[in-house]
């Protein structure tokens, strides 16, 4: 083969030591090789010099190979600094540092201020779903529902404990008979042996509830209004009038079916009527009113409200309970008890006592996550070697998550959430993540060549055009899957990922602008005097030898040191993953071993998320802290949500409901509703035009719906004789014409006066409203008005409903056996869905059924679309298809790894496990992408050498990120709000499963399988990669005649074709 021909102009002439220049051939130049056979393939790279810069650069030229040398152009030493706006910027930050260290955060300071920060609302708003169809019926039936009891029976004063029993100020204390009480203090005893009614526990339970009676004091209710005598509390004990065990377990065994349906308020669910055995009784301690110097419970409500519930916490200014407050004194009281009787364990409640009871266990968990963020600060300075850079960075931390409320009250929202806290533990990981990579590039950029390492302009011009593309890459995966969450049908979840996706842009905002000031000013008044009287000793925290070591200074002098990145002067950590780290994963067998490994590990992950994870059957107020926690117990017997005690016949109980005159497919008017405001702020229902509801055909097709809803199956049966607990007004109303002797239907015109005139008859006749004997149908159901009734517009019905109580307990919430008797509520709609009336059906449990769909479909649509996102997010920040695809694929086994400890260490998906699943693909790429942009971006040519470099330039940044969010997320476990716990979890394994998959699986795939030269890049990406960035580093440029060249060995580069030399 001739080799004298066509030499590509840019190598033309060029002297090589003496060493003269070939030409390679015109002919087949596809296929041109330099120098001889034995010569392995060199591809032509876009990419810098294996000493040099990272990014998108100018071609490398071919080598030349002369009597089997191959030539490459030399190093430059010479200094070269960038143009454009990294070239001004760099400028600016290593001659003003301090301007800007100071400007920068005055300017967020000067629009936090300006703009201000949304309140924090009152109540934990939009967790329900809003959008789906369902949801819409359920909150416009509820809007109306509620419209109705307000107009039927009106409100009590604002803020007052006490009932109302009169509006006028100068009334006198009513008589004892009238109940002149609202709050209580429930009171729970439970015997861990089963022996509740034992001899011992009944003498511990008197003595308690005597004793909380004597705190109480004056605030008792007394018997009548001319006495200071207090009722007992309401117990077994009050109910049986014995003081015995024996007197307990005989009245028990002599109890009627009526006695035993009434005392199942006192006892628990388990208790044996013959034998006494059992764990659970209860009793209430009544508190009365008005208080003294009152006139009556109305006059100055607010006022005794506040006496009232500061008899709880005590005088003090914390808001937690005090030692002159009734919570301490009862406290106390228990504590004293239970040394005589560890078998009876005590919990009492009431609505003053969860404020302090709350806010203590709030505070202790608060400690706990400030001590999280004292362990990031603390890592940060270990890592860095610098108090004054670990202070800065928790400062950028910080002033991102408050800017970003700022910036959250700019766009629109009036409040946020107390699930939005949490964002701060997102950006304690991704802060310090980003920190390590900026400050890691800074400290290996004193290992590069002189023209890079020569001043701190070069060097920053290095350091932050390399850390800028990490982070930018990283960056936008997260907050690309961040965002997604605006998708869910949820309020507070779709704000939760769109407000954290805001609080990192502000803090890649100040990592890329702000902090290289606080690195210089660092550098120039800190580091550079370490030998100058050890100025550096308080800011790094060490010795000046220790000082000068970790940021790459000769011990005299204060200079760089011309380290050129030698393996002995690396850092431990970086030696371990560029060397020992690779070295093992180079090996094949080992490296095969990790394939079946991790191969393994995700089929067992899909095989649990795919079988073993359910949906939850517990509420948020049932799942608020953990199960084990006192004061969850306590709200969950508070709340009913306990199954220690059952409801009795005709307590608590969840309905059906069949709605009539609200639009069937437009049920509800949002505007001006606000889904994370105070209140409860659900919109207006719409109502249908045109439906007379008013008609005889509607009266006679309401009773119809209610003599069909006595047919369902779902229908709870009443004890006393087994007849459908359904509740119908207008069945009630025709039953009472009936045994009045007037006609049903009655005339559309005097309909709503009839109907009135029956609410207000006192008779004793079936069908009758409310009576004074009680036999009336909205005495015998206390839930009456709530279950039916009707909205007039003048003498027309614009709304009506009927329903019926279900006969599935109160508590159930699984999904398997409450979807049924939803789907036969919502047939019964569609069947009377006739005759021009258009009703809907729906259950109280409804709203729940509707965020467990929208939650499981959020999940199950919402990862794989993050997934792709990210995937997307990687093509355009890479240009190359198997880099951004062996990285996805890491992704997702580190996604099927997580449901290995889901399932492990709980298994079911509620609110916050679905919130947080949908943030995860977001919390596991940051490694993995470090580590594939490191690898994309490497000079070298081979897959093991890539990685290699990869590897010691980003192992030791994401490590130390990866252990700054474990222990972070890990000082969570120990919190009681199961809120921060299940957050502490998530991230913890998400995080730990991302740094295993990334250090270990994916630098094995890259090395079997990754790619080199151009293999897998995308023509127009790399293109616009090469627009976009040029300038920002230091390039290749071609060589010029007689520019002299180094020789090296010919078997460290590759042959490349005439064609690919002329295309790079």
């Amino acid at each position: 083969m001739d080799k004298g021909q066509n030499q590509p102009a840019d190598l033309a002439g060029l002297q090589v030591d003496g060493l003269s220049t070939r030409s390679l051939p015109a002919e087949n130049e596809a296929s041109a090789v330099l120098g001889p056979p034995a010569v392995p393939n060199f591809e032509t790279k876009i990419g810098a010099d294996e000493n040099g810069t990272n990014g998108v650069y100018d071609a490398v030229p071919a080598p030349i190979v002369e009597n089997e040398m191959v030539v490459l152009p030399e190093d430059d030493d010479k200094e070269k600094h960038v143009g454009g706006f990294l070239g001004g910027f760099v400028w600016l930050v290593v001659n003003w540092p301090v301007v800007l260290l100071i400007l920068v955060p005055l300017l967020a300071f000067i629009i936090m201020g300006s703009v201000g920060i949304p309140p924090y609302p009152a109540f934990i708003e939009g967790n329900r779903a809003r959008n789906s169809l369902g949801a819409q019926q359920f909150d416009a039936y509820t809007a109306a529902r509620d419209d109705w009891l307000e107009a039927d029976s009106g409100t009590r004063p604002a803020g007052s404990l006490f009932a109302d029993v009169g509006s006028e100020e100068n009334q006198e204390f009513p008589p004892f008979t009238q109940e002149t009480f609202s709050q209580s203090i429930n009171i729970w005893f439970e015997s861990t042996s089963g022996t509740i009614l034992s001899d011992e526990n009944v003498a511990s339970q008197l003595r308690i509830l005597n004793g909380f009676q004597e705190i109480v004091g004056k605030f008792c209710m007394r018997k009548s209004a001319t006495t200071e005598e207090c009722h007992p509390p309401a117990s077994i004990f009050q109910a049986t009038n014995t003081d015995t065990s024996a007197g307990l377990i005989s009245s028990l065994n002599a109890a009627n079916d009526v006695q035993k349906d009434r005392w199942k308020n006192y006892l628990g669910a388990k208790v044996n009527y013959d034998s006494g055995s059992g764990s659970w009784t209860k009793a209430r301690l009544r508190i009365g009113g008005p208080l003294p110097g009152f006139k009556n419970v109305t006059h100055d409500a607010d006022e005794q409200s506040k006496i009232y519930e500061a008899e709880y916490k005590g005088p003090g200014f914390t808001g937690l309970p005090t030692r002159d407050g009734w919570i301490r004194k009862m406290n106390d009281f228990v504590d004293e008890e239970a040394k005589t009787n560890p078998d009876l364990k005590v919990r009492y409640a009431s609505g003053p006592m969860i404020g302090p009871v709350f806010f203590s266990a709030l505070l202790a968990d608060a400690l706990l996550s400030i001590g999280a963020l004292f362990a990031v600060g603390i890592i940060i300075w270990v890592q860095v070697g610098s108090v004054l850079l670990s202070v800065a960075a928790m400062f950028e931390i910080v002033i991102s998550f408050v800017l970003a409320l700022s910036t959250w009250r700019l766009v629109g929202n009036e409040s946020f959430t107390f699930i939005q806290v949490l964002v701060i533990f997102i950006i304690l990981g991704i802060g310090a993540d980003d920190v390590f990579v900026f400050m890691d590039a800074w400290k290996q950029s004193r290992a590069q060549k002189k023209s890079i390492s020569g001043s701190l302009r070069t060097r920053l011009q290095w350091t932050w055009a390399r850390a800028f593309s990490a982070m930018l890459v990283t960056t936008s995966t997260t907050i690309g899957a961040l965002c997604l969450t605006s998708i869910i049908d949820v309020p507070s979840i779709a704000t939760f990922g769109t407000f954290a996706a805001i609080v990192v842009f502000w803090n890649f905002f100040f990592c890329v602008v702000w902090f290289p000031n606080v690195v210089i000013v660092h550098d120039m008044y800190m580091v550079r005097g370490c030998n100058d009287g050890c100025c550096a000793r308080r800011v790094c925290g060490c010795c000046c030898q220790v000082c000068a070591k970790n940021w790459g200074l000769e011990e005299e002098g204060g200079q760089p040191a011309d380290r050129a990145g030698s393996k002995e002067d690396m850092r431990a950590l970086e030696r371990f993953f560029k060397y020992t780290l690779h070295d093992f994963i180079t090996n094949n067998t080992y490296r095969y071993i990790l394939f079946g490994v991790f191969g393994v590990i995700a089929l067992i992950g899909v095989s649990l998320a795919a079988t073993q994870v359910n949906l939850t059957d517990k509420s948020l107020t049932e799942s608020f802290l953990k199960e084990s926690s006192d004061i969850q117990q306590m709200f969950n017997l508070l709340l009913g949500n306990s199954q220690a005690f059952q409801a009795t016949s005709d307590g608590r109980k969840r309905a059906g409901h069949v709605s009539y005159g609200i639009n069937q497919k437009n049920p509800i008017d949002r505007t001006g509703t606000y889904a994370l405001g105070e209140g409860d702020q659900i919109g207006v229902p719409v109502f249908r035009e045109g439906a007379d509801l008013n008609s005889e055909l509607f009266q006679n097709h309401l009773v119809e719906t209610c003599d069909k809803i006595r047919t369902l199956s779902s229908v709870a049966l009443r004890v006393a004789d087994k007849t459908p607990e359904s509740i119908c007004f207008m069945s009630d109303f025709k039953t009472y014409r009936n045994a009045m002797g007037l006609p049903f239907p009655t005339a559309p015109t005097t309909l709503v006066s009839d109907l009135n005139s029956w609410r207000g008859d006192r008779c004793t006749l079936p069908g009758c409203y409310k009576n004074q004997a009680g036999t009336g149908v909205a005495n015998t159901d206390r839930n009456y008005d709530r279950n039916t009734g009707f909205l007039t517009d003048g003498d027309k019905i614009t709304f009506a409903f009927v329903s019926g109580n279900l006969s599935i307990p109160f508590l159930e919430q699984e999904l398997s056996v409450i979807e049924p008797e939803y789907d036969e509520w919502r047939a019964l709609g569609e069947e009377q869905n006739k005759d021009g009336f258009e009703p809907f059906a729906i259950t109280d449990r409804t709203d729940w059924i509707m965020l467990m769909h929208t939650l499981i479909n959020g999940v199950v649509s919402g990862v794989p679309i993050a997934i792709s996102v990210a995937l997307l997010v990687l093509v355009v920040a890479t240009g190359n298809f198997w880099v951004s695809l062996f990285a996805t694929f890491t992704i997702i086994g580190v996604m099927a790894s997580f449901f290995i400890t889901f399932v492990a260490t709980k298994g079911k998906l509620g609110y916050y496990e679905c919130m947080f699943l949908q943030i995860t693909v977001g919390m596991s790429v940051d490694y993995v992408v470090h580590l594939a942009h490191s690898y994309n971006v490497s000079p070298r040519h081979t897959n093991a050498e890539k990685m290699q470099d990869s590897l010691g330039e980003m192992g030791i940044s994401v490590f130390s990120g990866a252990i700054t969010t474990l222990a972070a997320s890990g000082l969570l476990f120990g919190c009681q709000f199961n809120v921060f716990f299940q957050y502490g979890s998530f991230i913890f394994f998400v995080i730990l499963w991302s740094i295993i998959w990334a250090m270990l699986f994916f630098p094995a795939l890259m090395i079997q399988f990754g790619p080199n030269g151009r293999s897998g890049d995308i023509p127009p990406i790399r293109y616009l990669h090469r627009v976009m960035c040029m300038g920002m580093e230091e390039g290749h440029e071609a060589p010029k005649a007689g520019h002299p060249v180094q020789v090296v060995p010919p078997d460290s580069v590759n042959v490349v074709s005439v064609k690919e030399a002329d295309n790079a």
